[in-house]
């Protein structure tokens, strides 16, 4: 079990570390009083080695005056006990910060996204890169306020949304839909119209909306939203990818069931109602597939893409 009170002085090095603080902005950040944190200060001095019966004093740290407006200054940390955590442990962090980003005021959501853009920084330089997900929106509450404006008045959007490109790097959509629904749950999405089709949208990828002056009718909301509920009683099949590890992109950027690893490459699982649109993912994974099971599925597919190229349907890139 952590030793609490070892984890805390660690904390002290660690934020005493990035400059001095006054004694109150220690005793603040710490939400304890002035009296206490001197205490914990005191007790940096002395670390005991149990298994060798004395006493050392790893850490050095200077006291400008007594008093809660004194300055404490850390000048040497020689107990190389700097903290750190693993992977799976930061990405629960992030995974965290995202979820408040869209529940906190301006101020807090800002220091949280810079709280994230070091951990990314400090992840890149490990070779993590790939393993983060795309940050989500920083405008989230200002954007579902904007959509529900848009629907009570009948009219159309223009949205700015992130997704991946070609090159697997995420780029900004602009595109003009009619807003139907905000669905809940755990990934909440606009459920709109484009030209004449069903389409959603993650509100956490939507970086800014419009309202435009075009209006549309209430029966084609009506019919959007009725579509939607249609294919929401539809489960879908649970599909299996094996591939390549150049296929990792895939559980970064969907909403994947589950993967794991084999064999240096991957098992991803996922849920599809739609075999175009299970193509055009298979398309883009390119070389990366190397089987997708059932093989009815497989069969399936197989036989749509022969198709399109017996019929010429693949020149301009569509599948």
């Amino acid at each position: 079990m952590t030793d609490l009170s070892l984890s805390r002085k660690l904390a002290i090095l660690t934020y005493l570390s990035r400059g001095p603080k006054t004694l109150q902005q220690l005793a603040t950040h710490f939400h304890t009083s002035t009296d206490r944190m001197s205490r914990e200060l005191h007790e940096l001095f002395v670390f005991e080695i149990e298994d060798r019966g004395y006493y050392e004093n790893p850490v050095d740290i200077d006291f400008s005056e007594e008093g809660a407006d004194g300055e404490v200054r850390l000048i040497d940390d020689t107990t190389g006990m700097a903290p750190s955590l693993s992977l799976a442990e930061v990405l629960v962090i992030v995974a965290l910060i995202d979820d408040l980003v869209a529940a906190v005021d301006a101020d807090t959501r800002l220091n949280l996204l810079r709280l994230r853009e070091r951990i990314a920084v400090a992840l890149g330089e490990r070779g993590y890169a790939s393993a983060l997900w795309p940050a989500p929106a920083v405008n989230a509450r200002k954007v579902t306020d904007v959509l529900t404006a848009a629907m009570r008045e009948t009219k159309m959007v223009q949205l700015a949304y992130l997704k991946a490109g070609p090159d697997l790097r995420v780029v900004e959509e602009s595109v003009r839909v009619v807003p139907a629904l905000i669905s809940t749950g755990s990934r909440p999405r606009l459920v709109a119209g484009k030209n004449g089709e069903l389409r959603t949208y993650r509100l956490d990828r939507i970086a800014a909306v419009d309202v435009l002056e075009e209006s549309f009718k209430i029966s084609e909301r009506e019919a959007l939203v009725a579509a939607f509920d249609d294919e929401a009683a539809f489960t879908g099949e649970q599909v299996t990818i094996r591939c390549t590890s150049a296929g990792r992109w895939v559980t970064e950027t969907l909403p994947v069931d589950s993967f794991h690893e084999v064999d240096g490459g991957l098992e991803i699982v996922l849920t599809v109602r739609s075999l175009a649109w299970l193509r055009a993912l298979l398309v883009r994974m390119g070389d990366a597939v190397i089987g997708v099971e059932p093989e009815r599925v497989a069969r399936e597919i197989a036989a749509q893409a022969r198709r399109y190229l017996e019929d010429g349907l693949c020149g301009s890139g569509s599948c």
